[in-house]
């Protein structure tokens, strides 16, 4: 059972992944394509297989877990255009990953716990 879900996830994801890539083609600026080619793509897999295979309630779960994890992940995208000016790449991707690990367990223990 676990394989098959690793295979329809796997089916699901670049099923998704060209359409969602086709819609970055179409869209203007021209930047969008790689921001749709595979994020949502897997996360929409990852949810209607574990729909699928085990309900629901465990998916719901799922995507209270990558809200949070987005949240963190916009915190970290602002902060670290600021610490990478200032420290370099190493420091400020050092510091920005702080900006992201902190707001991202916030958001998951509100939404998840």
């Amino acid at each position: 059972m676990q394989l098959i879900a690793v295979a329809l996830k796997a089916l699901c994801g670049g099923t998704l992944v060209v359409v969602f890539s086709g819609l970055g083609d179409v869209l203007k600026p021209k930047v969008f394509a790689g921001l749709f080619g595979a994020a949502p793509s897997v996360a929409l897999a990852s949810l209607f297989v574990t729909v699928a295979t085990k309900g629901a309630a465990t998916a719901a779960v799922s995507s209270r877990g990558m809200i949070a994890g987005s949240v963190g992940m916009a915190v970290y995208c602002v902060a670290a255009s600021a610490l990478v000016k200032r420290f370099g790449a190493l420091g400020g991707s050092v510091l920005a990953y702080v900006a992201w690990i902190v707001p991202a367990l916030g958001a998951y223990w509100l939404l998840v716990r």
